[in-house]
Formats: structure tokens, sequence, C-alpha cells
């Protein structure tokens, strides 16, 4: 198969500021506002760097990753050989990775850079009923049951994506586009014998080839395609979970894996989870959650055991890879008062923050502090001030992700050449 080299896990929320007193507030239900997030597309630079200097609370000194003693040496061989040898990359996350505005401005910088080895992972998440990134579509003319990852208990097998989709017909089919043309395509899935009937381009049949693994299939084409619709069929019950669009040219392949409102605990309900990984074959691992804990009844010793259960599963599943936890940047929660609803700072992100960082120096993981990066205590009122927020003042504008996903590039790359 392939090998994966960076796997990240983020979130990234925030909200506006208003000082209040415990006796004078309470803390509204965001829960719909975190499952349910608001993009704002439009607005961003769509460019290749971000002018720093008109965000003067952002701190470029901080912006590293701590190594927490761990190596990166054979990390930093791997993109230094990306040219013979694709390097490829997952992130994992909540809603801030489902949109991909952030993770797509990572994925499109490190590309220029060491080139491009295909758009990656893609997952069927509008027919699950959910937001879907902009670079790719999957649509279907087929019906099928869905579960989604924080609907737990789940009646069929969940799948690593945070997704899993049950076809009510033996046969069925996906359509698929994307905005980077791919020469082949895996398809994730769970259960009996997964069959590719045909595959279509512009209505026409194509030549293909297949190569059958556990739980993966392979569609091998004859040239780069970008819109395909492949038919498939099955033999008893399949929960198909993605695919992942790949290209016969060398460089960075950046997966990213997002549900709203997703946790440690979700991800870690997912049976296999760091074995399902392991198909990715991983180099680096990032995990970037915390942010909907810190929404909850937080717990400091429950938190961390959530992490640590995660940690280990994707560690003993993935031993060639490196790993990497992100902090949560302080966020704001909507207060309601008998005289209206006003927000303030969510003190929990702090805690968040504090108990991750911890874990990663107790524990030899890598951490990047965003928290810290973003500005630390007070960061929030200087991103809602410089327009960096949506209106939910939960999620970012475009230039919000852009300035996120500017940040971690510049972390990774420059943490490649670092001991620290």
């Amino acid at each position: 198969m392939r090998a994966i080299d960076l796997f990240c896990l983020c979130l990234f929320p925030m909200f506006a500021v208003t000082a209040s007193t415990d006796d004078d507030k309470e803390y509204a239900d965001d829960s719909f506002i975190r499952n349910n997030p608001e993009f704002e597309a439009d607005g961003g630079s769509l460019t290749d760097t971000v002018d720093i200097s008109k965000y003067p609370f952002v701190s470029i000194s901080e912006n590293f990753i701590r190594l927490n003693g761990t190596d990166w040496s054979m990390l930093a061989d791997a993109f230094s050989r990306s040219e013979a040898t694709p390097v490829r990359i997952v992130h994992i996350g909540d809603s801030h990775v489902q949109a991909d505005m952030s993770t797509g401005y990572t994925r499109r910088l490190l590309q220029n850079r060491y080139g491009s080895a295909g758009r990656g992972l893609i997952v069927p998440l509008k027919i699950a009923g959910t937001n879907e990134p902009q670079d790719y579509s999957i649509t279907s003319t087929s019906s099928f049951s869905s579960e989604k990852l924080l609907k737990y208990p789940w009646s069929s097998k969940m799948g690593f994506t945070g997704v899993s989709l049950t076809p009510m017909s033996s046969d069925f089919d996906f359509r698929i586009s994307a905005s980077e043309a791919f020469e082949r395509m895996y398809i994730y899935y769970h259960g009996n014998s997964l069959n590719v009937s045909s595959v279509d381009y512009n209505g026409s049949p194509l030549v293909y080839a297949v190569d059958d693994q556990v739980g993966c299939i392979e569609v091998g084409l004859p040239f780069p395609c970008e819109e395909i619709t492949v038919s498939l069929s099955s033999f008893g019950e399949v929960s198909v979970y993605g695919m992942e669009l790949v290209s016969d040219m060398i460089g960075v392949v950046y997966h990213s894996i997002g549900i709203n409102g997703a946790t440690y605990m979700s991800y870690g309900r997912v049976e296999d989870f760091g074995r399902s990984i392991a198909m990715l074959e991983p180099r680096l691992i990032i995990v970037s959650l915390g942010t909907n804990e810190a929404f909850g009844r937080l717990d400091v010793g429950e938190f961390e055991a959530q992490i640590d259960r995660l940690v280990n599963d994707i560690r003993t599943n993935n031993p060639q890879a490196g790993l990497m936890l992100v902090t949560p940047a302080e966020c704001q929660r909507r207060l309601r008062r008998r005289r209206g609803s006003s927000y303030a700072v969510n003190d929990r992100v702090a805690t968040v923050r504090e108990t991750i960082n911890r874990y990663g120096r107790e524990h030899g993981v890598a951490v990047y502090d965003w928290y810290e990066v973003a500005g630390g205590k007070g960061s929030s009122t200087q991103w809602i001030k410089a327009g960096l927020f949506s209106r939910d003042r939960i999620h970012y504008s475009r230039q919000g992700y852009e300035l996120s996903g500017y940040m971690l590039y510049e972390a990774i790359v420059n943490s490649l050449n670092s001991d620290r």
C-alpha cells in the first residue's frame, strides 16, 4: 500500500467577550451550533502566504512543535525524499476539520512545497446528512442508511472516518468528482465481499483494474480523471466509510478526518480505530481535539484518561508513526441573561490546553500549542476584532481558517529541522 505521513486531528473554535459573575449568568446550549456549524466560505485571500503583520496578537515565537523527547528525524528524512516516495498526511478533528478550510489550506501549502500525490481521503458526508468540503463531491442514485460518529450507539459498525453508509440494496453506485485529477481510488468498507461492477467516465465505460484487500478495494484507472461513477455490488451487509483519491505523482497526500462535535471519547469508541488508520500507513498522526470537551462538564482526570485511551490505540497500531497533539485556542460561549444573551470566554478551554500539554510532557508525545500561538489568554477578543470569526462566534471566517492553516504549515516545516 502507501506511506502516509501526517495524521492530524484538529479543532480551533472561538467566541466573543463579556465580563460577568457566576451569579448573573447561565450557559446556553451551544451543542446545536457546534454540531451544525455555519461557515463563511467567501472573503479569503486564497493565496499561498498570510500577512502575519496584520495580526500582532499571534505569537510567532511560539509557533513550533514541542517534541517532548520524540524523534522526528525519520519524518524529516521522509520529507527530504518526497520526490521519490509520497509523504501522506492525515488530520483528524471536529467541525473545523470536517469543513476542511484550515486543513485544506495546510494541504495546499505542503503540496505546493513538496508536490501533490493526490487529494487523499474523501468521506460521503452529504449522503450521511451533514456538511462536506468544497473541493470534492460524492453523490449517488442509491439509497443508504447512515450512521455518524456522535449518534452513539450505532446500529452498524462505525468507520474510522466517523461515517458509515449501508446500502439498501445489493447494487449501488457513487458518483465522485474532485478538483484534482486522480488515477487510483481506494474504497474503505466493512462487511461481506464488495465487487466493482463498472466504472464510467463521461457516460462511457472505462477499463479498470481491481485489487481487493481486507477492508479496502483499490480501483486503478487508465488515465487521470476528475469525475467517475463507480457501480458496486455486495453479498450480504456492507458498510462504506469513504474513499481515497490518489495520483501517480510524487509528493504529499494530506488526509483529513473531521466530524462536527467530535471529542477524544467519540473517536475512542470506534472499534479498530487505530488499526484502520494504519491502512493509511501514517508517519505522523496529529490529534487536535478538546474544544468540545470544554463545553461539557469537564472532569480533568476522565479527560486525560480519554486522551490516553485514544493515544495508546493509535500508537499501538501505528508504531512507525509519530504522534502530535494540538491544543484548542481560546474560545467563548453564549450566556443567557435576564436582559438577553451575551458572550464570555470559556475558561475550561485553558484547562483543556493545560491537560493536553501536561499529557504530552509526561508521555513523550509532541504537542503543538495552538492556544499560545493564536495569542493565548484574551486572544479571542482580538480574533473577533480582526474579523477572524464567523457570525456564530465559534467557527472561523475564511481568513481565520487560512491563518490557522498557514501557522500549522509553518510549524510543521520548521519543526522538521528542529530538536525542541
